[in-house]
């Protein structure tokens, strides 16, 4: 059976050590390299996953003694760094992997218990090099907000953006040199645009066996929340822009709504949490990067109440609402009702 190297950094997540490992132990794909990456927790993470690492392999010898057979087929690995982010965590654990392919799983979160076989299945059969599934959004109590399913293969690279929900092949990802932004806002976007570039063959399934756990705390909802040096998106659309020398991503009309879309909900996003004058700004710099470097962003055909197909509605709604605004010039009136709420 190929082997399943499955990178997981984690962030003063003690708390989430044994949900982690009793999912991982329930999968029903073995032989699998479990990689923590302990990104300066500082809260005892490490030890707890060491002590959880010895605890399966005691039990493991045990019943080698009993039986000549182990009660696990996975390997366990914790590696300790300073703090890096979660790029930067990812990075070094691709840099130790050893497997056949990767497969990334944020600490909170939550997998199916098929979930890793049902990816290594299409990789396989496919021979490609990406397997890009949907997933679910829930609380942490497991109740489902949203339920996001891939219906095309041509707008799902961008609907699902980021390292988990897929299974790379590694020697793919190794030999193009493929790696995440040491950045805070778009690490996982910079990866996978640049995984598409290279990429031989990409293929996607509708099922749905990662579940995003909502999580107050995280990242994207405290450091994103507000325009920021260290969370300008611009930051990412300038690198997006110099991986792309061949300008094959700026003329594509699919990549290029992504981009007008991934512009306006940062606005909408940090709208709340930053001063009315700034978030103008912040508007007019992100539309005039847009029209600069992706000249007719805004006449973009596939912004329509019902394009692009598979995306969800709310999203081609509120882009459609956004720029029939801007077209009548109201997008600032908008944010700044929006700014209030």
């Amino acid at each position: 059976m190929k082997k399943v190297s499955v990178i997981i950094p984690i962030y003063k997540g003690k708390k989430y050590v044994n949900k982690i490992f009793e999912q991982i132990e329930q999968q029903t794909c073995k032989n699998l390299e479990v990689i923590f990456i302990d990104d300066g927790s500082g809260d005892g993470s490490a030890e707890v996953i060491a002590d959880k690492i010895a605890e399966i392999e005691d039990k493991a010898a045990l019943n080698t003694e009993s039986s000549g057979s182990y009660t696990s087929e996975n390997c366990y690995k914790i590696i300790s760094q300073s703090n890096t982010g979660q790029g930067g965590a990812r990075n070094r654990g691709i840099e130790e992997s050893t497997g056949d392919y990767l497969l990334f799983m944020d600490q909170d979160d939550y997998i199916k218990s098929d979930y890793i076989e049902r990816l290594l299945e299409i990789a396989e059969r496919d021979m490609c090099d990406i397997v890009i599934s949907g997933y679910e959004h829930v609380t942490p109590e497991g109740g489902i907000r949203e339920h996001v399913e891939l219906v095309n293969n041509d707008w799902c690279r961008f609907m699902n953006i980021t390292p988990w929900g897929k299974i790379y092949r590694r020697d793919f990802v190794v030999r193009e040199n493929i790696r995440f932004l040491p950045v805070p806002l778009g690490e996982d976007i910079y990866f996978n645009v640049l995984s598409y570039s290279h990429a031989g063959k990409v293929s996607y399934t509708d099922y749905v066996g990662y579940q995003w756990v909502i999580n107050d705390a995280s990242v994207s909802n405290t450091v994103h929340k507000s325009v920021s040096e260290e969370s300008d998106i611009l930051i990412l659309f300038d690198e997006l822009a110099k991986m792309d020398t061949s300008g094959k991503w700026m003329r594509d009309e699919t990549f290029r709504f992504f981009m007008l879309k991934t512009g306006i909900f940062h606005i909408l996003y940090a709208a709340k949490a930053t001063p009315y004058k700034r978030l103008l700004q912040y508007r007019t710099d992100i539309f005039k990067w847009l029209n600069t470097r992706m000249p007719g962003s805004e006449n973009n055909k596939l912004v329509s109440w019902n394009g692009p197909e598979g995306e969800r509605a709310g999203v081609r709604h509120a882009i459609y609402i956004y720029m029939l605004l801007r077209k009548m010039h109201l997008d600032g009136a908008f944010l700044w009702a929006f700014h209030l709420i």
